[in-house]
């Protein structure tokens, strides 16, 4: 097992807990971003002990930390809406949105800072200028590769 497999197994086993039960977990970052998540998941769930987590990925060059307070129910079993929920939900994304804001400034592969950049085409990343020259031209495929390694991680 590698360092970087190593480190997303820790992660993920600090996670699983709150994964949504339903439907299949996303976890799509690069190395990089394992810290960063590792302090928003701990953000959250020092305000929020119990949330759902359904996905963390990079989307367009930011970190998303797709995660709902629990009880979950943005709507009550009569289909009136549930207030509180609503004002626990924007205050847990209110915490994501700040890692989101930061992860646009850490590179993906090393964690030293980066910026925005579109490294291969339609493929928007967070690098820094070393990491922006060795990102290989088979960068896609190896993101695939870890995906499909990511996706061996079932609870």
């Amino acid at each position: 097992m590698t360092p970087w497999e190593s480190e997303y197994t820790s992660l993920l086993g600090a996670v699983a807990a709150h994964w949504l039960s339903a439907g299949p977990f996303m976890f799509d970052i690069g190395p990089g971003w394992i810290g960063l998540v590792r302090e928003c998941h701990q953000a959250v769930v020092s305000e929020f002990p119990h949330y759902s987590l359904r996905a963390v990925e990079q989307k367009e060059a930011e970190l998303a930390f797709h995660a709902w307070p629990l009880p979950w129910g943005p709507q009550d079993c009569a289909g009136s809406s549930n207030q509180a929920w609503h004002i626990q939900d924007r205050q847990l994304h209110r915490i994501t949105y700040r890692f989101a804001a930061r992860s646009q400034s850490v590179c993906e592969r090393c964690g030293q800072p980066g910026t925005p950049r579109e490294t291969r085409p339609s493929w928007d990343m967070v690098l820094c200028d070393r990491c922006e020259l060795a990102v290989p031209e088979d960068f896609i495929e190896r993101v695939r590769q870890l995906q499909d390694y990511m996706q061996a991680f079932t609870l």
